[in-house]
């Protein structure tokens, strides 16, 4: 069985649309060349008819003329004469052909312009479309018709007069298209700036969230309009955008640190923790301080738990004091906190830390009701890598030197099992 090829449908390219300056351009030159051009055909009809109806006239003038002057010549029968006045009136007047006709309908004088190229053949086919009937007129002499003048019209004038009536058209339409063409492409570019604004405007909102950016106001009052609705639309959203960067700064913080102490949180610890072994990163050395409160259950039993959070958040204040750029400290919860040391280059400086602290807490705390009381604080010490490869290795051990220290005699530090059990005690 032969395997048939199916045939892959081709995918039609979009087409380039036209921006709104180009369509605008277009129609303005369609309608000026439509409306000029229409108008120029009218107004040239008009005075070719006008043309026609004034050589008609001076026709029939003419056509007197000759009548007035071959009157004699028919009186006394004198061809010749009759011929000479038509030369006369031929070379001051224009008609293309004149007859002097008898009562009886005989040519009695006869002249005819000259054909001397395509111009005049021309001129009389134009002249014999304009005047297809000859005008005649009679010879009047003592109240007896004794002739008739027979005369054509002329077409050389009229077509001389269309030429340059044509040109004078083609000039006024260039003209006149390029001057309407400056003031509506200055009208358009109010309109496609305005627009154009707005698109950029929109575009640089919707890519990148520049809600700071306005839209400048517009000469057209609709696009005005519309302008300042949008920049009331985008007040809004920056203003929305705003509210919501704080509200999620303030969950952030929140979700991330202690509401009593403003301190980081345990999911803020443990997360920083495990950050510290991640396998991407080289091995660090750090240092885990776990601190307990001692006897903090009796503090909230006889003093209340104003006191306590009294207590807490003195605690906090004199750990934050001790730390380092770079260390990390959290309270766990309860009456537990925790120190990331790092970098902690030996245990000597580690217990040189706990030291410190042990010796921030000799100073009493002052109670909201200005009394005084003494807190001591239990530390337990782990090191990295020495003693745990893992973030949770490395809590348990800590926690578990806290609660030695705390069963020794609390107020104390102890490092974590790797070295011999050291205690300090207060003064």
């Amino acid at each position: 069985m032969k395997n048939k090829t199916i045939p892959v449908p081709e995918v039609e390219q979009p087409r380039p649309r036209k921006t709104l300056g180009a369509a605008l351009n277009r129609i303005h030159v369609i309608v000026i060349l439509t409306a000029i051009g229409l108008a120029g055909f009218l107004l040239t009809l008009l005075a070719l008819i006008a043309l026609r109806s004034h050589a008609e006239s001076n026709l029939q003038l003419t056509a007197r003329a000759i009548s007035y002057t071959t009157e004699a010549a028919l009186v006394f029968n004198d061809a010749s004469a009759a011929h000479d006045s038509l030369i006369f009136i031929a070379d001051r007047g224009d008609f293309s052909q004149a007859k002097i006709l008898t009562p009886a309908g005989n040519t009695f004088a006869e002249w005819q312009r000259p054909t001397e190229g395509n111009w005049d053949k021309l001129g009389q086919f134009i002249g014999h479309l304009a005047f297809p009937d000859p005008v005649t007129l009679p010879v009047i002499h003592s109240g007896s018709v004794i002739g008739t003048v027979w005369l054509t019209g002329n077409g050389t004038s009229l077509l001389g007069f269309l030429l340059e009536t044509v040109l004078s058209l083609i000039g006024c339409l260039v003209l006149t298209a390029l001057v309407a063409l400056y003031f509506s492409r200055r009208m358009q570019k109010g309109i496609v700036d305005a627009l154009g604004h707005i698109t950029r405007v929109t575009h640089e909102v919707s890519a990148n969230r520049s809600f700071n950016l306005r839209v400048p106001s517009a000469p057209v009052a609709e696009l005005h309009t519309l302008s300042q609705d949008f920049n009331s639309l985008l007040t809004e959203l920056e203003a929305w955008e705003n509210h919501m960067k704080n509200e999620n700064v303030s969950l952030t913080k929140k979700a991330l640190h202690d509401g009593l102490t403003g301190l980081h949180n345990r999911a803020f610890f443990i997360d920083t923790l495990n950050q510290c072994f991640n396998p991407m990163r080289p091995p660090l050395s750090l240092a885990l301080l776990f601190i307990d409160v001692d006897n903090f259950k009796e503090i909230n039993d006889s003093l209340g738990h104003a006191a306590g959070d009294r207590v807490l958040m003195v605690i906090g204040e004199r750990l934050s004091k001790t730390l380092r750029e770079g260390d990390v400290l959290a309270r766990l919860g309860g009456d537990e906190f925790a120190i990331l040391l790092d970098p902690m280059n030996s245990t000597a400086e580690s217990v040189a830390f706990a030291e410190r602290i042990v010796d921030t807490m000799k100073t009493p705390v002052i109670l909201l009701n200005n009394k005084t009381l003494d807190v001591s604080l239990s530390i337990g010490i782990a090191l990295s890598p020495s003693q745990a490869h893992s973030a949770k290795e490395l809590l348990e051990k800590a926690d578990e030197a806290m609660y030695r220290s705390k069963k020794i005699s609390g107020s104390c530090w102890h490092v974590s099992t790797g070295m011999p059990l050291t205690v300090v005690t207060k003064d």
